[in-house]
């Protein structure tokens, strides 16, 4: 699931440069020991993955997990709270996947003893802590972002196969993007309304180390809709560009 992904980021003259790990390019802390949380629409499993199997790649130890809903693992599964078989999952892979199936093809959080016990075995926790019902592009409710009380990066990601097209068809949570964006429902996205929509559901209110990954960047105009969305964004911290095709809104 991680494979055939290409990162790209801005140079100080507003141009695309294309290369370097999702690790480094995120400031994931190679010491490890930090909880990485993926919270938006656009891509979330597949950046995850990719992730995990970089770092995996490097010799670290990742567990893959969510506190919301999450779509059962092709691979490196363990869907129980057993530590034995997370410890051999590790041991053989380097990652492992954990939650409690609950239906429809998914799972969901595993127990807080279990989330503990399973830290302590690993360098990194991946979590998908935010819904998105395979959306490109979502505002959060009330109660959401999910994210774990140890966090320490937020990885905001949004996904520009929602551009030029109407936000009823395309946002999650349609009815407070439309607040947020003076809009009627059949407003066709721009990339203002993309950053604009990132700034106010995620930026503005998450009080912790965060980086913004605009994803679906696979064609040459896509790239410079995601440019013009960089542009409105130059105030809130890195973002980063990245081409992940097929992902559209995992």
């Amino acid at each position: 699931m991680g494979d055939g992904m290409d990162i790209y980021k801005v140079n100080l003259y507003g141009e695309l440069v294309r290369g370097g790990k999702l690790s480094e390019a995120l400031g994931v802390n190679q010491a490890g020991g930090q909880t990485v949380a993926f919270v938006g629409a656009g891509g979330k499993t597949t950046a995850i993955y990719h992730l995990a199997e970089e770092l995996a790649a490097m010799g670290k130890r990742v567990i893959i997990t969510t506190t919301t809903h999450m779509f059962l693992p092709p691979k490196y599964g363990v869907l129980e709270e057993n530590e034995g078989r997370l410890l051999k999952m590790l041991d053989l892979y380097g990652i492992a996947v954990t939650g409690t199936p609950c239906g429809d093809g998914k799972m969901t959080e595993v127990s807080d003893s279990f989330y503990l016990r399973a830290k302590n075995r690993a360098d990194y926790i991946l979590v998908e802590a935010d819904g998105s019902k395979r959306l490109p592009i979502k505002v959060p409710g009330r109660n959401e972002p999910v994210l774990p009380f140890d966090t320490d990066l937020v990885v905001i990601v949004a996904g520009l196969t929602c551009l030029s097209r109407p936000l009823i068809e395309v946002c999650h949570r349609w009815e407070r993007a439309a607040e947020i964006l003076g809009c009627q429902l059949t407003h066709q996205i721009e990339p203002f309304d993309v950053a604009k929509l990132i700034k106010t559901g995620y930026c503005d209110t998450i009080n912790l180390p965060y980086r913004i990954l605009l994803n679906q960047c696979d064609n040459k105009e896509q790239r410079e809709d995601a440019l013009e969305i960089v542009s409105c964004l130059e105030d809130k911290g890195d973002v980063l560009l990245s081409s992940m095709l097929g992902a559209e809104g995992r």
